[in-house]
C-alpha cells in the first residue's frame, strides 16, 4: 500500500510524521509568544502617566483601567503608637477615591522622583515615586506626601499596576 525505502519504511508514514510533527512544532512556538511579551520601562512610565492624568481629572474609571483585577492597595498610617495596615482589592480601592472625590472642592496630585525598575525576567516591574496631593475640603486645605511602591506586569497583553504601597508622612505636611 505505501512505497518503501531500502530501510523498510513507508514514505507515506514518514510525510504524515513529518506533518504531525511540523504541525505540533508550530502550535507548540505560537504559545511562547504570547508569554515572551515582556514588560518595559516605558510601558511602565506609560501607565504612571496615564493614571496620573487620571487622577488629576477624578477619574475613577480612567484609573481602574489600568489596574490589575487582582489588584491590590496596602495603605499603612500611624495610630497611637502603631503602624496600622489595611490591605484593599480593586473595587473597594475605586469605591474609596470616587466618594473620597465627591466630597473635594479642590484636589491636585504630582508625582516625583521616580524611578522605574523592571525584573531581570522581563515579566514584572517596579517603581518607586513620592506623590504629593493637595485637597480643599470644607475649606480647608491639607497636602499629604506619600512615598508609594507600585508592581506592574503584563495581564492580556497589556501592562497593568497589580500593587500599591508605602509609607505616608505623619499628619498634614502643609507647609506653614
Amino acid at each position: 500500500m505505501f512505497n518503501t525505502d531500502d530501510t523498510g519504511t513507508g514514505t507515506g508514514d514518514n510525510a504524515m510524521t513529518r506533518r504531525a510533527t511540523g504541525t505540533l512544532i508550530s502550535v507548540l512556538l505560537a504559545f511562547p509568544c504570547h508569554a515572551a511579551e515582556l514588560i518595559t520601562a516605558e510601558l511602565i512610565q506609560q501607565v504612571i502617566d496615564t493614571t496620573d492624568a487620571a487622577a488629576m481629572n477624578r477619574d475613577t474609571a480612567g484609573i481602574g483601567a489600568h489596574l490589575s483585577d487582582a489588584f491590590e492597595k496596602v495603605i499603612e498610617f500611624p495610630h497611637d503608637k502603631w503602624m496600622a495596615k489595611v490591605r484593599i482589592n480593586k473595587q473597594e480601592y475605586l469605591t474609596l477615591i470616587d466618594a473620597g472625590w465627591t466630597t473635594v472642592e479642590e484636589y491636585t496630585y504630582r508625582r516625583a522622583d521616580t524611578e522605574i525598575h523592571v525584573m531581570p525576567d522581563g515579566l514584572s516591574g517596579l517603581s518607586y515615586s513620592t506623590v504629593t496631593e493637595h485637597v480643599v475640603q470644607d475649606g480647608k486645605a491639607m497636602t499629604s506626601k506619600f512615598r508609594e511602591y507600585a508592581t506592574y506586569e503584563l495581564e492580556d497583553g497589556r501592562p497593568v499596576i497589580t500593587r500599591v504601597s508605602g509609607h505616608t508622612l505623619i499628619g498634614d505636611t502643609t507647609p506653614q
